[in-house]
């Protein structure tokens, strides 16, 4: 495993599949990341209270107790984080929730089961990407 220096890039991984979650950890303190971790969106958001905004999240679209869309309202309304990528991970990449949660915010999903590459080239894409607006103003809580 590389050596996390103190300058490293944080990424928080929402994930409520510990197999998921050891393994995206695994792959991205591999690479050099620090990696927070919520197990569900009262947890998230706990985290999103006290962290300094990270370079990237993660974020498990099926939550057991919030919808990811709603958590990525959540980041998107919270100050400093406005503009962090998010990544929805996703075993439904062709649901209805996927289009929304880009509506919305995410910047770019990732259908799981995935390659240790995927995740790899998908974080190096989003980190690259420097948008304007994420976000849209239309967006609603989902029921």
């Amino acid at each position: 495993m590389a050596k996390i220096s103190d300058n490293a890039p944080t990424v928080l991984i929402v994930e409520d599949d510990d197999d998921m979650a050891a393994l995206m950890r695994l792959i991205l303190e591999k690479d050099g990341s620090k990696v927070h971790r919520a197990v569900n969106g009262k947890g998230a958001k706990e985290l999103i209270g006290r962290l300094t905004p990270p370079a990237l999240v993660t974020l498990d679209i099926f939550l057991p107790d919030i919808s990811g869309v709603d958590l990525i309202l959540h980041v998107r309304d919270t100050a400093g984080w406005e503009q962090v990528p998010i990544v929805m991970v996703t075993a439904k990449p062709k649901d209805k929730d996927v289009n929304w949660a880009i509506k919305c915010g995410a910047t770019a999903y990732l259908a799981k089961p995935f390659k240790q590459e995927e995740l790899r080239d998908c974080v190096r894409r989003v980190s690259q990407v420097k948008e304007t607006s994420q976000g849209n103003s239309t967006c609603s809580k989902t029921k």
